[in-house]
């Protein structure tokens, strides 16, 4: 899997190393900036090959299912015929779409499942009209429903969209071919657009595993990452909206596993892999447009 590309300044910097993002982000502990890389990818899409192929906890998924799975992943990212019109459209489109706020209701503490707290997201056409128009369509459908902070790395970003239905995550992150009405409604990823703000505390991007590859994965930056020590602006990943409300619940979020969790697992096997596996993420109880 292709990481972003670095730019020079960073190794001058002696702030680069190897990873999907082609550098180690700063992450702040206790107090003071620590370096770290955190384990797999930062802002990977569960597309990736390689994160399939670990075999980790107790849920094991088939060598042949894998196979198969890493064979569609890879072949996904070379598919881009429509994507010229596709965005042309979004582009033509947000000039009249108007700004829309959706809310997360989020269960923080997974053995307190009556204190639910709310997170409103405004959303941008005209920051990134594809990217807003990709997660209207997520929210709408539900895929977020029950879907948890699978990875939450504090002083960097709080990471989700891996849906708690599997059958969700066969259409839209790897479009399995076993399944005739998978492959009837599978949805290609959303080409690659320009960015027009700041990934600034606060913002919310989609994560990438290369060239015109977002699909449903989305972060929060818990800080300002555009410039030092993190350059996503640089790394090409574009904001489409902004926490409005509900800043202090993001600071909440379980950091425990950090960066952990099998992405592939927990496509394939949703719900169950993190309930039984990481019972203690944070999870997105309900999303919807007001």
């Amino acid at each position: 899997m292709r990481g972003a590309t670095i730019v020079p300044f960073l190794v001058l910097l002696n702030a680069a190393k190897c990873s999907a993002f082609g550098f180690a982000p700063v992450f702040k502990t206790a107090g003071s900036p620590v370096a770290a890389l955190a384990s797999r990818s930062l802002l990977r899409s569960s597309s990736s090959p390689d994160i399939l192929s670990e075999q980790n906890e107790d849920m094991v998924i088939s060598e042949t299912s894998r196979r198969g799975i890493l064979r569609r992943s890879v072949s996904l990212l070379t598919i881009g015929s429509c994507l010229p019109s596709f965005i042309a459209n979004a582009e033509e489109s947000s000039a009249t779409e108007q700004t829309f706020t959706v809310v997360f209701t989020i269960q923080l503490d997974s053995s307190k499942p009556e204190e639910l707290s709310e997170l409103e997201i405004e959303c941008h056409p005209d920051w990134a009209p594809g990217a807003a128009a990709r997660f209207r369509e997520l929210v709408e459908l539900g895929f977020y429903k029950d879907s948890p902070f699978f990875r939450v790395l504090p002083g960097f970003i709080a990471q989700f969209g891996i849906s708690a239905d599997p059958s969700f995550n066969k259409q839209w992150m790897y479009c399995d071919t076993s399944d005739a009405e998978a492959v009837k409604l599978c949805k290609q990823p959303l080409p690659d657009e320009p960015r027009k703000v700041p990934n600034k505390k606060g913002t919310l991007s989609f994560a990438s595993s290369g060239k015109n590859s977002r699909r449903t994965q989305v972060f929060i930056n818990l800080v300002d990452n555009s410039g030092l020590p993190n350059f996503l602006d640089g790394q090409g990943f574009v904001p489409f909206a902004r926490i409005v409300r509900g800043e202090d619940i993001v600071k909440k979020l379980n950091d425990e596993y950090k960066g952990n969790v099998n992405q592939g697992k927990a496509a394939y096997y949703g719900k169950e892999y993190f309930e039984k596996v990481f019972p203690r993420l944070s999870v997105i109880r309900d999303a919807k447009i007001l």
